[in-house]
């Protein structure tokens, strides 16, 4: 724990734009204008090492998506979203500045430790498939205030610079620097989320950034005829007439109480994954319930088999902190200004997380799926048919996840509720 009085406000603030299933290392980084001063050429990739994508990076991932999910949902009536990648991926790069018992609860929550993990995330990004009806971007930046930057961590950037490929910037953190920022996460949003700040904070001192955005057609289109209006009876009865994609898959998903299916997208590495319980059982406590496990059982298990399927078109955003889902979980000492260690990131100053906070977007229609999703923490200045044919239709409330076909891994998941 530190004990130096003088705490900061330090945003780590880590953005992931979901739009295709590609994904390029700030693969557009050359055509982005910004007033602020950029010193990435001072921190090129050192490590050497690769990592591996193994079981146990897999399991923890699993776990915490599903573990972020179920703290996340609010029994409301709502549909929901998150990006368990983006949150990851943010919390990463910020276990890299903890130390002492604050790191340990995160990696705890995350379910491995932060050396493996950076090795493993490496690697996992770096195969992720990328074709020109798939995209998924990823692009990470770390942006301080030019009166901080000799008291910033220069191994904490040259890590996150190693493992991430994060762009570091020095800037003077007033109106300027608010129009680079979301200017950035417009650019690496592909315009899907305009911005992310309206104004910083003078005990304000460093932002983290995450963009992950994806984009992709599905694999075999819809024709005309695939499209018809149909009922869809939202959580508390009412119905609603939507526009309903019906095709025939060959990916069948089943377990106790509940059966499913995935729709590949383009190039066939990613698919929406649909989960639909039996009629009398809640979507919130089957979402709920699902556990990291289970969701890998059901991936693992996987079959193929004709299923006649259908999917309502949607579109929708969300925002939410993070702090209480993270807490619930059990990362409480960086959110406390007398506990949080981020030594490592500023070895003469006390910081702790002041907030953490998602915003995402998604939308599914008859040409594939665009979603987008951002989410950033804050670190403060103490002041102190046929017969036996199988048939998913997606007209009630269902679970969704946008999935890595070569782990199972989830990049988002959310439930539709409401139409």
């Amino acid at each position: 724990m530190k004990t130096n009085h003088h705490r900061k406000k330090f945003f780590t603030s880590l953005g992931s734009f979901l739009l295709a299933a590609t994904i390029l290392l700030n693969c557009t980084s050359c055509t982005l204008r910004v007033s602020a001063a950029e010193l990435s050429a001072g921190y090129s990739r050192k490590a050497t090492e690769q990592g591996t994508v193994d079981d146990t990076f897999i399991t923890a991932l699993s776990d915490f998506s599903l573990s972020l999910l179920r703290e996340s949902l609010k029994k409301d009536g709502s549909n929901d979203l998150i990006s368990p990648l983006s949150a990851a991926l943010c919390l990463a790069m910020l276990a890299n500045g903890a130390g002492g018992n604050t790191k340990v609860q995160m990696e705890n929550v995350l379910g491995i430790d932060t050396n493996s993990l950076n090795k493993a995330l490496y690697s996992y990004i770096s195969g992720l498939y990328t074709a020109d009806s798939c995209k998924v971007n990823l692009a990470n930046s770390i942006w301080f205030r030019d009166a901080d930057k000799d008291r910033i961590s220069k191994d904490f950037l040259q890590t996150n610079a190693d493992w991430y490929d994060a762009q570091i910037y020095s800037a003077p953190f007033d109106s300027t620097t608010v129009k680079d920022i979301n200017k950035w996460v417009k650019h690496y949003s592909d315009g899907m989320i305009d911005s992310i700040l309206s104004q910083i904070p003078p005990s304000t001192v460093m932002y983290l950034i995450n963009a992950l955005t994806f984009d992709a057609k599905w694999e075999t289109k819809y024709e005309k005829k695939d499209i018809r209006e149909k009922l869809f009876t939202n959580y508390d009865k009412s119905q609603a007439t939507t526009q309903m994609m019906y095709s025939e898959e060959s990916i069948y998903l089943s377990d106790k109480g509940v059966q499913g299916f995935a729709k590949n997208y383009s190039g066939g590495q990613y698919s929406f994954v649909a989960l639909l319980p039996e009629e009398d059982k809640d979507i919130y406590e089957y979402a709920a319930s699902l556990t990291g496990n289970a969701w890998q059982s059901l991936w693992e298990n996987k079959t193929t088999d004709s299923v006649q399927v259908s999917i309502p078109e949607f579109s929708y955003d969300r925002q939410r902190s993070l702090i209480g889902v993270l807490s619930k979980l059990g990362m409480t000492d960086m959110f406390d200004e007398t506990l949080a260690d981020f030594s490592g990131l500023a070895p003469h100053d006390s910081l702790y997380c002041s907030e953490v906070n998602q915003k995402v977007f998604i939308q599914v229609d008859r040409n594939g799926t665009k979603a987008a999703a951002i989410t950033w923490a804050g670190m403060n200045k103490s002041s102190a048919m046929i017969e036996d044919q199988k048939t998913v239709y997606l007209d009630r409330p269902f679970l969704y996840a946008i999935a890595d076909n070569n782990t199972g891994l989830p990049l988002f998941l959310g439930i539709i509720t409401t139409l």
